[in-house]
């Protein structure tokens, strides 16, 4: 039976919304456009979209399984369905992963606050190239700013988690995720219109299969994993508030395609500004802090391209790190009996403490997300895999799923994919991230 003061989802659109919020974050409009730069555009592209149709959609879809079946937070639903079993530490790894991994990107989050602000103040027109890329240096250079802009990010995300799953956590992503699209649409048009954006989207549809070689398609599985927010235990918690009556395997096509759509058009609004100003496409992380506001200083009304482009990262940050969050709270209000305010304000500071060393030093940050990147979420995405495909029945699973998908041909090629091909990739992927492979 569920228990009542967790909250629900207002419904079916809610929750896909509230989902793909936690999936689109500033993994699609960051990593996601340079990677594809460095490893051959439409090849890469393609190779990716095969990843999250055969590794992050059969992953995606038994997280929100063992959440709706259990009601229950990562640790209280494998203790649900596998009680007194070492399982519940699957649970736990994925508490302890949103929480590490909301520490350092809320310092991320606060850098894009503190680029909002940079564009508010029309900080990029009438500057130098050199000028323009120090903005970022300057920025790390100073603790005391960045601590500030974690605290102002961390401070959003609690205030929305704090008011509940339908009027916090669903409502912002109503308003966001719109929003987001909006931006992302008007970016693209405009990014159509300049000089060289054939050139760009040449280059970005043009496939490169001498780049496509084992790294790449190991990048591409990562990336599908990070981007569908698979491995931390968000999507087991956000499964938790569903109805179940709602389609498991509609909602999971739904959020996985909207996912994939941001990141696909953020390519195409950053090539062709890339290669209309003659920068670097394979910049790396520095393409979004520096690259980018370069490209943003030499184009028409560009003082609304950089505010437009940097509220629209905000909002990705802002919606990924809503779900990190509540992966934690949820722990505390099913397992703990603690109000919802008392958890997320509580778990909001310790995690913002938490945070501060990310953001007086980029070491740590960059320690942090190896610990994340390279252990954490891909044994948690095993696990979850593993849980899913052998140690639960196949009856349990086929009652699940039947609930509102009678289909017994997509059940069946489900449960390949989860049982086989899903397990075999992310070993590969945790051996690459280990330098193993």
């Amino acid at each position: 039976m569920q228990i009542s003061s967790r909250g629900t989802w207002s419904g079916a659109v809610g929750f896909i919304l509230a989902s793909m919020g936690s999936a689109v974050g500033l993994g699609n409009v960051w990593r996601f456009p340079y990677i594809t730069g460095q490893y051959g555009g439409a090849a890469f592209i393609l190779a990716y979209l095969g990843c999250i149709l055969a590794i992050g959609i059969p992953l995606l879809l038994a997280e929100f399984l063992i959440g709706r079946k259990t009601e229950r937070n990562p640790v209280g639903a494998f203790r649900t369905l596998r009680p007194g079993s070492p399982w519940v530490l699957t649970g736990w790894l994925g508490v302890i992963s949103a929480f590490v991994i909301l520490s350092y990107y809320a310092v991320v989050g606060g850098w894009v606050l503190h680029f909002v602000y940079l564009s508010l103040i029309d900080s990029f027109s009438q500057k130098s190239a050199a000028e323009i890329t120090a903005l970022f240096g300057a920025m790390n250079a100073n603790p005391g700013l960045q601590i500030f802009w974690l605290m102002i990010f961390m401070l959003l995300t609690v205030v929305i988690v704090s008011r509940g799953v339908s009027r916090g956590i669903e409502t912002g992503n109503r308003i966001m995720m719109p929003l987001l699209f909006a931006l992302l649409l008007v970016l693209l048009v405009y990014a159509l219109q300049t000089e060289r954006a054939a050139t760009g989207l040449e280059f970005l549809l043009r496939p490169q299969w001498q780049k496509l070689r084992a790294t790449a398609i190991l990048e591409a599985l990562g990336q599908a994993l990070f981007s569908l927010s698979l491995g931390m235990g968000a999507m087991i918690t956000y499964g938790s508030y569903l109805s179940r009556q709602t389609n498991l395997v509609r909602c999971t096509f739904f959020v996985a395609i909207g996912d994939t759509l941001v990141a696909v058009l953020a390519g195409f609004v950053v090539f062709p500004l890339v290669f209309s100003f003659g920068l670097e496409p394979s910049a790396g992380p520095g393409l979004i802090f520096r690259t980018l506001p370069v490209a943003f200083s030499q184009l028409p009304a560009s003082y609304w391209v950089a505010l437009a482009f940097f509220v629209l990262l905000s909002f990705a940050a802002l919606t990924s790190s809503l779900s990190l969050l509540e992966v934690a709270c949820a722990y505390f209000v099913d397992e703990r009996r603690w109000s919802r305010k008392q958890a997320s304000w509580t778990l909001g500071m310790a995690i913002f403490l938490l945070g501060i060393p990310s953001a007086i030093g980029e070491e740590f940050l960059s320690f942090m997300d190896g610990i994340a990147t390279n252990y954490l979420l891909p044994i948690g995405a095993l696990l979850i895999a593993v849980f899913t495909g052998w140690a639960m029945k196949h009856s349990e699973r086929r009652e699940e799923f039947a609930i509102a998908d009678g289909s017994a041909f997509r059940f069946a090629c489900w449960s390949v994919l989860i049982r086989f091909l899903s397990p075999v990739a992310l070993i590969l992927i945790f051996l690459h991230q280990l330098r193993l492979f």
